[in-house]
């Protein structure tokens, strides 16, 4: 290879000889490493693998993946590995680096452009007054405090700081004290706590700041010319291009993305030809913020916000173009990076002087977030949890100090100690958020039983009702239909939240609806409208509506963490009851079940509708008209679970046209099947209360019958199971019961427990509905 190097005054230039990008291989005596593509593809299986290793060592303290991705840049820097020259010879020559630092400015303007594509900007509207003060506060106090902080330093310490002037240290200052939106929706993604309270107050208390950040910033830039140059017409030109360059993004971008909305079939991903329009446009952007003086980011986000949310974009581009970035690109960006960061560079004193200014700069942006938060009663804990999310930085927080770096306003030393600072802290402050908020939301701790058995008679009965698909609604509401009570002895109070998974926007979201309300600005708002219309009609369909009150919510979150939702209304509403439904007993379908009874804090009861069940509209004519029954059986065998099951089910016989069946399973003569003395004692009880307040009663009956072993009882469901239209079942039984013994080994939806999975199964084939209950679980109520 011949090299010359060129000396123009300030510039110099290396010139190579072009020896082609692919290698002819190593048994025709070629050095892979002279090739540009097979360096590349080496230095991304380097990042890639000890990335992965790094990911693995650091995962019992957090999940912070931009961590572990510069821990693997450092590694191959002069920090480490670097300090072998062979090895800086071979993969740090002058080739390598312009492939680097070209796919590092790659990387980050497709990085910028797709998280920015994914932003929602109508949270900010739902983040109401708060998310604005906070948002204001978190734009303006860690600034202030910093600035202050920034004067001691440079008035007590003699010299430099870190190589870097005054001037230069007011650069870092400015930078340190933005809070960027990407980060912290990546950091919540990973800790599952996007639709969690302090999430979604952190994210819109960021956007604020952000729209506060970026419009300061645009406008510093734009009217810079005025500040330092007399007025001319040269001095309107660049103003005049930079706001034509944002409007024409709008004007002639818009529409394009709008073409391609039309274009795209309903549930169908991006066309090849499509993703290239848009890579074009993203290009175009880029170049054309350039020229105009803005930075490159500029481009990549202004086309990011006129990106429309719906499909198929949103998600559908980080499926799309995501992949490459995080796999291809990315590892070469923190490679650029790492080779920045030299730890035997670093001096004691600048240390503590940058920590000293970094660490207030933190605490400024805490104490932004919790006052004003406790200040309008937010819970101290989701304040602190807020507070310590808004310190944490990412990868945006990094490129921004590598385009210090590179325009000279920060020395390497600097720099180095910055990167190995935003490591650290993001490190702790993200173990200190996952385990506040596990510690906080681990329980709904309730101070009452917020059970059916144990509600007040003169209180309303509260019922939260959940659902995947639209076809598990009326059922749903047929249930609830039986649940209340003709006269006005008592009332029920319902909550109904429509759970959509998080797939059009990646912020997720609580709607709350009201009723001749319509959700236009959705592609799901005919779905949630007739949901909500349907339960506004079950509400005005009764003579006495006071007695019925209902509220509608839509649920917009990640599967894996949307019970969170549920529950918290849950706990917020006071329910008694949670009714989760179940179409198909899907993967997502069984996931929520399980965390709903694991995490709810009241009594739990999922529904199988199998067909038996009226649709709900018809159920007053036939009432009035006496042409409908509707038999109910209960199966008890005994515990907390069908001690629950019992009391809702003589709730149901409230209503004329429903017969009950109470069918007690007893071994021998009227012996229990329980172990447990405390258990038996509080379930004989219940029977004769059952006793007591059914006496008089002509629609309900109690029969006891002899089951010994699991035969006995298919045999029972094989029999009689089809004479009724909803079988209601505990969940939760003794692990010692004989008569259940064999029966989870082939468990289908070990949800619904052994007796409801039985009652669904394909061998019985019974077309009875089910409703499996599991009460309040004892760990989640504090007596007072």
């Amino acid at each position: 290879m011949n090299n010359s190097v060129t000396n123009n005054g300030t510039h110099e230039f290396v010139c190579e000889a072009w020896l082609g990008s692919s290698s002819g291989g190593l048994l025709r005596g070629d050095d892979p490493l002279k090739y540009s593509t097979p360096l590349l593809l080496l230095l991304i299986s380097l990042v890639s693998s000890l990335s992965s290793v790094f990911q693995a060592l650091l995962r019992p303290l957090a999940n912070v993946d931009f961590v572990t991705q510069i821990l693997a840049g450092i590694f191959l820097g002069p920090s480490a590995l670097g300090q072998n020259i062979d090895l800086v010879k071979k993969l740090f020559n002058t080739r390598s680096y312009f492939i680097i630092e070209s796919f590092e400015a790659i990387s980050f303007m497709f990085i910028s452009y797709i998280s920015t594509a994914q932003v929602d900007m109508g949270v900010i509207k739902r983040g109401g007054k708060l998310a604005i003060i906070n948002g204001l506060s978190l734009f303006l106090f860690p600034y202030v405090v910093g600035a202050i902080a920034c004067t001691v330093i440079t008035s007590n310490i003699r010299g430099t700081v870190a190589k870097n002037n005054p001037d230069q240290l007011h650069n870092l200052l400015t930078n340190q004290s933005v809070v960027y939106f990407q980060v912290a929706y990546s950091v919540l993604s990973n800790l599952k706590m996007l639709n969690s309270e302090p999430g979604r107050l952190a994210l819109s208390s960021i956007m604020v700041a952000n729209c506060f950040g970026w419009g300061f910033f645009l406008l510093l830039i734009t009217f810079d010319s005025f500040l330092h140059q007399n007025y001319s017409k040269t001095t309107y030109l660049p103003t005049f291009t930079k706001v034509l360059l944002l409007v024409g993004i709008v004007v002639v971008c818009r529409p394009i993305f709008n073409w391609i909305v039309k274009r795209t079939p309903e549930g169908k991903k991006l066309k090849a030809s499509h993703l290239c329009t848009i890579c074009v446009m993203l290009c175009t952007a880029t170049f054309l913020s350039e020229t105009v003086g803005f930075p490159y980011v500029v481009g990549s986000v202004a086309l990011g916000l006129v990106t429309p949310k719906t499909p198929p974009f949103g998600t559908g581009l980080t499926d799309k173009i995501g992949s490459f970035c995080y796999a291809v690109l990315m590892p070469c960006y923190v490679i650029g990076i790492g080779n920045k960061v030299d730890f035997f560079s670093f001096n004691l004193r600048d240390i503590i002087s940058l920590e000293f200014l970094i660490f207030t700069i933190s605490a400024a942006k805490f104490a932004s977030i919790v006052l004003p938060s406790l200040y309008f009663q937010v819970p101290i804990s989701h304040a602190v949890i807020v507070g310590f999310i808004v310190c944490i930085q990412g990868i945006y927080d990094v490129q921004i100090f590598k385009q210090l770096l590179n325009y000279k306003n920060i020395s390497h030393e600097a720099f180095g100690i910055m990167v190995i600072s935003a490591m650290v802290h993001s490190t702790i402050f993200t173990a200190i958020v996952k385990n506040l908020y596990g510690w906080v939301q681990r329980k709904h701790i309730t101070y009452r039983r917020q059970t059916v058995q144990h509600y007040e008679p003169n209180k309303p009965l509260k019922i939260l009702t959940c659902f995947y698909h639209r076809e598990t609604v009326p059922p749903i509401l047929t249930v609830l239909e039986l649940s209340t009570c003709p006269s006005s002895a008592s009332s029920l109070s319902i909550v109904s939240v429509n759970l959509e998974e998080l797939e059009q926007n990646n912020v997720p979201l609580l709607i709350q609806h009201h009723p001749g309300q319509n959700d236009e600005s959705s592609t799901s708002s005919s779905r949630r409208d007739q949901i909500s219309k349907a339960f506004e009609k079950f509400r005005s369909g009764h003579d006495l509506q006071e007695n019925v009150s209902v509220e509608c919510f839509t649920a917009v979150a990640p599967s894996k963490t949307m019970h969170e939702d549920v529950c918290a209304l849950a706990f917020e509403k006071e329910t008694d009851l949670i009714i989760v439904g179940m179409a198909d007993g899907t993967a997502a379908e069984r996931r929520l079940c399980r965390n709903v009874r694991n995490a709810s804090p009241s009594s739990v009861a999922v529904l199988m509708d199998q067909g038996r069940l009226p649709d709900f509209k018809n159920m007053g004519t036939a009432m009035k008209n006496g042409s409908m029954r509707i038999n109910i059986c209960s199966i008890f065998l005994g515990g907390a679970d069908d001690r629950e099951t019992l009391a809702f089910a003589v709730r149901m016989t409230n209503q004329p046209y429903v017969n009950l069946t109470v069918l007690k399973l007893v071994d021998g003569e009227n012996v229990s099947h329980l172990n447990d003395v405390v258990e038996k004692r509080l379930d004989f009880r219940t029977i004769e209360k059952f006793r007591q307040d059914t006496m008089n009663k002509h629609n309900v009956a109690l029969r006891e019958v002899w089951i010994k072993e699991a035969s006995d009882l298919v045999n029972l469901l094989r029999e009689e199971g089809n004479n009724y239209d909803l079988i209601m079942v505990g969940i939760r039984h003794e692990k010692s019961f004989e008569v259940l013994q064999g029966l989870s080994v082939w468990s289908e939806i070990e949800e619904l427990g052994e007796i409801g999975d039985l009652l669904v199964s394909r061998d019985l084939k019974l077309s009875a509905s089910v409703l499996a209950v599991q009460q309040q679980l004892s760990s989640v109520v504090e007596e007072v």
